[in-house]
């Protein structure tokens, strides 16, 4: 029996730790490799301990899944559990979440001093319970045996040599202190802060019981920009975030990918930065309709820590190939006047343009939403129908705002029938820049100063622009560099400070800007570096400027069969006749030269076996007068008018290196003719 399977069904891939199965209609679980018709959906399931990673729904649709990477199966996080005998580390409290494989460090509240390893595996914590008490628990008290772990048919419990050793507790000291329910230890001590209980200097006892509240008051003459803070003992943790009492600088790393920073209305580039006291930076995601930010927007440097963390930019549905489970992508196209996105994460539309957002969702699975928080007017919304202009109607869900006023000001929000929604907020505003005052020599190639606008700046007669050759008018209403000057500016002499032989000789063609300076070196010696500096805008020569140093090529030696005329040591400027012996002829360069690299301009020439010149035949010609001929090459003769030719017609250079033959002679024809009546006689 041969089955032909459709070409657009598609392949169920392996599953680890976890199982596809058709939709409840069809029921039945899938087997890796197996075939799903087209149309067809079916749901991924993960094992106990896994979560899925990716949608739990998918589509067969024409041969391809409704994502472009199938969904696999992670091990789950862990939820710290809650516990009266001890307090763990690092600001880490019960019921936050931790991953899975990760380790907290816990400390018994009692006087007992142990340290216990809590250890997140597949969706549970171990140990599972917390043993403070002055006897030394079994292993097998807390961890689950490795064989257990083996035959466990729900694989929820980790093996021993999947945790850590130190997961155990590492001291045991005998004490019989009662325990204390729901007790803090010891809150750390800040530098250059008083710390108060109630008024009263804390005791550093054994713990706090919980509600207790430690209050932190940094000293005057440290600083005066935060005075106090307080943290409370909740369930055994501390909860509340601790400052620094030094007013010091904040490093900003800029490494988010898809979130941009701003510093006073400057877009910041480098990847770590150093900001003062008091400096606050704006973010927002790279494109507002493309990434939603979670976290704050703004930060600020205070005793030498951002007052909150960095936030972060996820991709919508476009970045997941249009994934149902993700809030949609918009885009955003505009007519008749410019649109800006702003520092803060808002879509600034100037006066009197018409904006088009356009939602993205796959048509297939239903119509999304337009909502909008004013009432200013109804706006047109639908389905794409430029096909030819390249937008795609079975993808783009479009709203228009035409001729935008600023009562169309307000937050736009795409909702898709899965209900995940993505909004934007719009400001319709006025917003241009400074005009841009008339300047001696200063050329701009528009007077426009509305948002967007790019201007383009150059100097008259030749003068250097000192600063940025383009300004754009940014949303803020500032220009996005100042306004640059035109000068002219010369550069001086360029000093090499130190005067010897390492020292290059300066040519200094021009001193304008753009001007150039050429450099060399005394004989012997070679160019280090760039052959001529360039004379920059800010007057300076451009470096770096090269060196000077002794140059010498090793000894080329002789060609086979010739001679070099030269002696060692050869520096940098000297040449090398190289010559070849009587009956062999030269094939290459006669002369090489040593170069500022160290290097011979070229190889040795051959030394080949040839023939010399054969002589002159008197009152006769030859096909080919030169100095050497080649192994095999020929020449003939011929001559004058009236004149007879005694001998060989032609001669051929023979391995050897002789002819052939001698050379003819010519003689006159009076000769020939008594030469042949006396040999009748």
């Amino acid at each position: 029996l041969h089955v032909h399977l459709s070409p657009a069904s598609c392949k169920v891939p392996r599953l680890e730790n976890g199982r596809v199965i058709y939709n409840e209609s069809n029921g039945g679980q899938l087997l890796s490799k197996k075939e799903v018709e087209s149309n067809q959906y079916v749901t991924v399931e993960c094992e106990r301990g896994f979560n899925i990673q990716g949608p739990s729904l998918l589509h067969c649709f024409r041969g391809k899944w409704s994502v472009s990477n199938f969904p696999i199966c992670i091990s789950s996080p862990c939820v710290l559990p809650y516990s009266d005998v001890i307090f763990y580390e690092g600001g880490y409290r019960a019921g936050l979440t931790i991953a899975h494989e990760s380790e907290i460090t816990a400390h018994c509240i009692s006087k007992v001093n142990k340290t216990i390893l809590v250890t997140c595996y597949r969706g549970k914590t171990w140990p599972t319970t917390f043993n403070c008490s002055n006897r030394l628990r079994k292993s097998s008290d807390q961890y689950p045996s490795k064989d257990k772990s083996i035959e466990s048919s729900e694989k929820s419990q980790p093996p021993l040599d999947s945790l850590s050793k130190t997961s155990l507790i590492k001291n045991d000291i005998v004490a019989d202190v009662p325990r204390k329910a729901r007790y803090c230890g010891p809150p750390n001590k800040v530098e250059g802060a008083l710390v108060y209980k109630n008024n009263e200097e804390p005791e550093n006892d054994e713990g706090y019981p919980n509600g207790t509240e430690i209050f932190f008051n940094c000293i005057a003459s440290v600083s005066n920009e935060r005075n106090t803070w307080k943290i409370i003992c909740e369930n055994g943790n501390w909860i509340g975030r601790s400052y620094s009492c030094a007013n010091g600088t904040c490093l900003f790393h800029n490494n988010e990918r898809n979130v941009v920073s701003f510093y006073n209305d400057l877009e910041i580039r480098e990847d770590i930065v150093e900001f003062p006291p008091g400096a606050t930076i704006i973010s927002r995601c790279a494109d507002i309709g493309k990434y939603a930010m979670v976290g704050n927007k703004e930060r600020t440097c205070i005793h030498s820590e951002w007052t909150t963390n960095q936030p972060t930019c996820f991709g919508l549905n476009q970045e997941n190939d249009y994934a149902m489970e993700k809030p949609p992508t918009i885009l955003f196209r505009h007519q008749n006047g410019p649109i800006a996105q702003s520092n803060d994460g808002k879509l600034i539309v100037y006066p009197g343009t018409t904006l088009h957002m356009e939602c993205l969702w796959m048509r297939r699975f239903g119509n999304p939403k337009w909502n909008v928080s004013n009432s200013f007017r109804t706006y047109p919304e639908g389905w794409v129908t430029d096909a030819d202009e390249g937008r795609d109607s079975s993808l783009e869900y479009r709203l228009s705002i035409i001729e935008a006023t600023e009562g169309d000001s307000g937050i736009f929000t795409c909702q898709t029938p899965a209900r995940h929604e993505h909004s934007i907020e719009v400001v319709v505003k006025i917003i241009s820049c400074p005009a841009i005052p008339v300047r001696r020599g200063l050329i701009i190639n528009i007077n426009d100063t509305k948002m967007g606008s790019r201007v383009n700046l150059s100097c008259a007669n030749g003068n250097s622009l000192i600063g940025a050759s383009e300004i754009i008018c940014l949303p803020s209403g500032n220009w996005s560099a100042p306004l640059p000057v035109c000068e002219s500016i010369e550069c001086g002499d360029i000093n090499m400070h130190i005067e010897n032989k390492s020292t290059p000789r300066v040519a200094v063609l021009s001193r304008e800007v753009g001007g150039r300076a050429s450099f060399s070196c005394s004989s012997g010696y070679g160019l280090r570096g760039p052959i001529e500096s360039i004379c920059l805008p800010t007057g300076e020569w451009a470096l770096p400027f090269p060196t000077c140093v002794e140059v010498q090529c090793d000894d080329p030696g002789a060609p086979e069969n010739g001679y070099a005329q030269g002696s060692a040591p050869y520096r940098a400027g000297d040449v090398v006749q190289l010559n070849c012996n009587p009956e062999f002829m030269m094939q290459g360069q006669p002369i090489i030269a040593c170069q500022d690299s160290g290097r011979w301009s070229g190889g040795l020439p051959k030394c080949v076996q040839a023939c010399s010149y054969p002589g002159t035949v008197i009152s006769g010609r030859m096909s080919s007068v030169k100095f050497y001929y080649t192994i095999g090459e020929s020449i003939t003769f011929s001559c004058d008018v009236g004149l007879e030719l005694r001998g060989a017609t032609m001669v051929k250079c023979l391995k050897n290196g002789k002819w052939s033959n001698a050379i003819p002679t010519c003689i006159s024809l009076e000769t020939v003719n008594k030469s042949r009546m006396l040999s009748k006689d």
